[in-house]
């Protein structure tokens, strides 16, 4: 596809519920002041467990966006894409339409919290406090078919289930719903919501979370000393639309390129030379005709654990011939929000190229010497350019990248 088609795919809104802030200016603000959003956090049903760091949107009033029956009927990861879309869309009150609209949402779980409560109430009372509505809410495309139900949008309707890639691929394909011409308008992005017992118990066993007591060090991507990532909860999306030949006002960047793929190697671990990463950095620079010299930065997927981090090192090492730019890591700040991070970080990225001001890497204090990255540090960085890659990388081998560009 032409470039100028490429280019033309415009970001007109964007909305964010997040550890570290519910607003776009909130959010930049302790990015860009290195304030981690995590805290410590004991589950209810893990009484005889030491706490762990977590990211929670603590303050969230999900009252300001739905009346007080959703809340209670909806799971947490609804009423936090509610929230974020809300915002999003407040940008562009002017909508083509609905049958012209589309809905595309990246989720790596789903509703954890229904789950949970469902088998509680089975254990407890059996069938007779059972939900009617348990299943069609737990399912993983209740997010998306609420938002198109809640906004009338009748094009289409997707759900993007990549893990950790989840939001950053529903950005992707929604920007390929608006290059293709089978949408004017999409909302896209990602969320979750899993301080969940499951998943506690699953990630301690695997000893991918961090151990750290300290919140404003749990999450150290690319530092020597780091050991393990931080759950959170969270959500972003963003709305997309094809761009006038001369430009639109208000348009806080472009989908300049996309592309995903698969390690193919293990359901868990990534592999370790980085190279799959590599190729899918590739593909997404040759579908928006950027050279890897054009890039001004990364917003790296940075999760803090040894193996990941490792690996993403290598491929961008691969791909810049030994000579990265600057790169930052939004988890550090964030937390881990699996379907909903990479959504989040390319906003973030998008945030970055609109004031040429790249964030530091919270908490990171001695950056692993092995790696060879050009780590932001200490104090954000003014950095130059008119493009920005965001990486997204998830259990089961999934790829994503995207090529961002400033409006």
């Amino acid at each position: 596809m032409a470039t100028a088609d490429r280019a033309a795919v415009g970001v007109i809104g964007a909305g964010v519920k997040t550890p570290a802030g519910e607003s776009l200016d909130e959010l930049w603000k302790n990015l860009l002041g290195g304030r981690a959003g995590m805290s410590l956090y004991r589950h209810p049903e893990l009484a005889g467990r030491e706490p762990v760091v977590v990211g929670e949107v603590s303050g969230y009033d999900p009252g300001r966006y739905v009346t007080v029956p959703e809340a209670r009927r909806l799971g947490r990861v609804h009423l936090l894409a509610i929230g974020a879309a809300d915002d999003a869309l407040s940008a562009c009150p002017q909508r083509p339409p609905p049958h012209r609209c589309a809905v595309v949402c990246g989720i790596g779980y789903g509703a954890a919290d229904i789950v949970e409560k469902t088998n509680r109430t089975l254990a407890a009372t059996g069938t007779r406090g059972l939900s009617p509505l348990a299943i069609p809410l737990s399912m993983i495309n209740s997010v998306a078919a609420h938002l198109a139900m809640r906004y009338g949008f009748t094009g289409r309707c997707l759900t993007v289930s990549s893990a950790c890639a989840s939001g950053a691929d529903a950005i992707g394909y929604g920007a390929e719903l608006v290059r293709h011409g089978e949408a004017d308008l999409v909302l896209a992005g990602g969320a979750d919501a899993l301080l969940a017992r499951v998943a506690f118990e699953s990630f301690l066993r695997t000893g991918a979370l961090s151990r750290t007591a300290d919140p404003a060090l749990a999450c150290r991507p690319f530092d020597r000393d780091r050991d393990g990532f931080v759950l959170a909860e969270g959500a972003g999306f963003v709305v997309l639309k094809r761009l006038r030949r001369g430009g639109d006002d208000g348009v806080l960047g472009r989908i300049a390129g996309y592309a995903a793929n698969c390690d193919a190697h293990h359901i868990v671990a990534p592999r370790d030379d980085g190279l799959m990463a590599a190729r899918c950095a590739e593909a997404a620079l040759a579908d928006a005709r950027v050279a890897p010299s054009l890039i001004g930065h990364v917003n790296a997927h940075g999760t803090s654990t040894v193996l990941n981090d490792r690996a993403e090192a290598r491929a961008l090492t691969t791909l810049f011939s030994g000579d990265p730019p600057p790169a930052t890591a939004v988890k550090s700040v964030t937390g881990h929000m699996i379907g909903g991070s990479g959504a989040v970080e390319a906003i973030v990225t998008l945030l970055s190229l609109r004031d040429g001001m790249v964030p530091p890497v919270a908490g990171l204090r001695q950056p692993d010497p092995d790696l060879g990255l050009d780590l932001v540090v200490g104090a954000p960085r003014a950095v130059g350019g008119q493009y920005a890659i965001s990486n997204s990388f998830g259990f089961g081998g999934h790829n994503t990248v995207l090529v961002l560009a400033a409006p």
